[in-house]
């Protein structure tokens, strides 16, 4: 089946006509459940059926793939990441090779719109043959009721968030080092309450009246048996710390169960006063490159701020058929497919990265300084 990339609405690959819809609400109902698309109400709209691509047979839309395409602040560096998900394919047109079609296609646009690199939210043999990995040096933290009660503060305000919360909520999360750079549709859809996968709370926590943070928190139900997770959280560290412990005591929970980037240094510190440990972990999905050069030239700036300016500039970033090519001066660091660079450049709980780093001389010294880079947490841009 030939791939398309004009504007026509006839049987083949292409992105999604908005008349279409319904048909695209039937699929993902038949694969997943019927309330799919009520629940993305920020990634299933009109607007944004342009990133929706799907194989139409006989004008009938039988298999899709959708991305939710933003740009994102890593360490004051500007990115662009597509977030992928609704992949579907109706059970008798499966095995005809729908969903790889679709991968290649979604990438080659992604591409084209700019797209550093991408997020699956789930694991599949074809992703892992795209080069989607487990990154990234995170923490897991279960905070119990009886450690709750070393951090609970009682003075906090913790209340349910309102549509006149959102500004000083987006402005509160502007602050955070690592982040999604969202439009305010972002933040209206948190008041939804089904943020990734999970029917949640929108919290706001506030000292003295001021907001000082808020937390997205999955709603309790009777099947977690008194666990429950942080699905986001942004703003003042400690507040959000002395939360949680509040939080355990309101909702009489055994335990909430809270995911620590690895760059967040501050909130580790203060679990590690407080004799919490906590577990490695990935970060959320799973991630794969689509622009290698070009995301390694868009962080070039945190580069300087981490070598200088002169190991930056001779850096060398490149392609040579599949493998990724990290030169400095006369000395290489070559990841064999994007798989590898992609725990190179993110890191992997594991290290597997650290065997290809030793190996590149003074290029690998300095990647080792520069990487990993920080990878993105989902939260509301889940889909």
């Amino acid at each position: 089946m030939s791939t398309q990339t004009d504007l026509s609405w006839g049987d083949g690959i292409r992105s999604l006509h908005p008349d279409e819809f319904p048909q695209l609400d039937a699929l993902l109902s038949d694969v997943f459940r019927p309330t799919l698309v009520e629940e993305y109400t920020h990634f299933y709209t009109q607007k944004n059926s342009g990133n929706f691509r799907v194989v139409v047979e006989n004008g009938q839309v039988v298999s899709h793939i959708g991305t939710l395409r933003r740009y994102a602040s890593i360490l004051g560096c500007t990115v662009r990441v597509a977030s992928l998900g609704g992949v579907a394919t109706y059970e008798k047109h499966r095995g005809k090779g729908y969903a790889t079609a679709l991968l290649e296609d979604t990438e080659r646009f992604c591409k084209t719109d700019g797209v550093d690199f991408m997020l699956v939210s789930g694991y599949r043999k074809m992703y892992h043959r795209y080069g989607c990995r487990y990154v990234g040096r995170d923490w897991n933290y279960k905070i119990t009721a009886v450690q709750a009660r070393t951090i609970i503060d009682e003075r906090l305000e913790i209340s349910i968030a309102k549509p006149d919360d959102l500004s000083t909520l987006s402005a509160v999360y502007q602050q955070e080092p690592v982040r999604w750079l969202r439009p305010p549709s972002d933040f209206e859809y948190a008041l939804t309450g089904f943020i990734m996968n999970q029917e949640a709370y929108l919290l706001t926590v506030r000292e003295g009246g001021l907001l000082q943070g808020y937390v997205i928190l999955q709603k309790v139900k009777k099947q977690d048996k008194g666990q429950i997770k942080v699905l986001e959280f942004a703003g003042d560290r400690k507040c959000l710390l002395g939360a949680l412990g509040q939080l355990v005591q309101n909702f009489e929970l055994e335990a909430i169960n809270l995911h620590v980037m690895g760059w967040d240094r501050i909130l580790r510190k203060l679990l590690k006063e407080r004799d919490l440990q906590g577990t490695p972990a990935n970060t959320s999905g799973t991630v794969t490159l689509i622009n290698f050069p070009q995301f390694m030239d868009r962080m070039r700036p945190n580069f300087i701020e981490v070598v200088g300016e002169t190991a930056s500039d001779g850096l060398i970033f490149y392609e040579r058929g599949n493998e990724k090519i990290f030169s400095y001066g006369g000395d290489q660091v070559i990841a064999p497919d994007r798989g590898t660079a992609v725990e190179l450049i993110f890191g992997t709980r594991e290290r597997k990265e650290e065997k290809l780093l030793q190996s590149g001389g003074q290029a690998g010294e300095i990647l080792r300084e520069i990487f990993p880079i920080p990878g993105l947490w989902y939260g509301l841009n889940y889909v």
